[in-house]
């Protein structure tokens, strides 16, 4: 069988849907041949949702430096907040050419972590920085969209555990 050049497309409702039989659908797209993508279509709210959260993107951009600075977390390899030009390309160079902001839609601090586990693996275990003086509207449309998209990742996960 050839290699598959295309990600593979599972529309939201059969997704949705428990008892559909998505076998096929996610061996051509996770499979020995499969691009390892799948695509899930006509998610509803998404639309909305990343319209709202895209903008406040290029706004947090547009913060003066000290306060992106502010929202930067070293101690958690950038895995947390602002991070520009902390990644490397494989040159060794910073990668400049984009701005990324981290966060868990999930939870915004592990109280219910030991705090040697946290401190061990601060990567996975430092709390959110939310811009709340500056942009406040960032954390509720970032978490939105979060957990609409883990929510529908948890769905797929369910039919590729059947």
């Amino acid at each position: 069988m050839a290699r598959r050049t295309s990600a593979v497309e599972i529309p939201y409702e059969r997704l949705a849907d428990p008892s559909a039989d998505l076998t096929e659908a996610l061996w051509k797209g996770f499979g020995p041949d499969g691009l390892g993508i799948v695509t899930v279509s006509g998610v509803p709210d998404f639309p909305v949702l990343r319209d709202s959260l895209l903008p406040l993107a290029q706004q947090f951009a547009d913060l003066p430096e000290d306060v992106k600075h502010a929202h930067e977390h070293a101690a958690s390899s950038f895995n947390v907040g602002w991070s520009h030009g902390k990644e490397a390309l494989r040159s060794g160079m910073p990668d400049t050419h984009k701005g990324s902001f981290y966060a868990n839609p999930l939870q915004d601090n592990y109280d219910d972590v030991d705090q040697e586990t946290a401190a061990k693996y601060c990567s996975y275990y430092s709390p959110n920085i939310w811009p709340r003086n500056h942009l406040p509207q960032l954390e509720h449309s970032f978490k939105q969209l979060g957990r609409l998209v883990i929510d529908v990742g948890l769905l797929l996960a369910q039919h590729c555990s059947k």
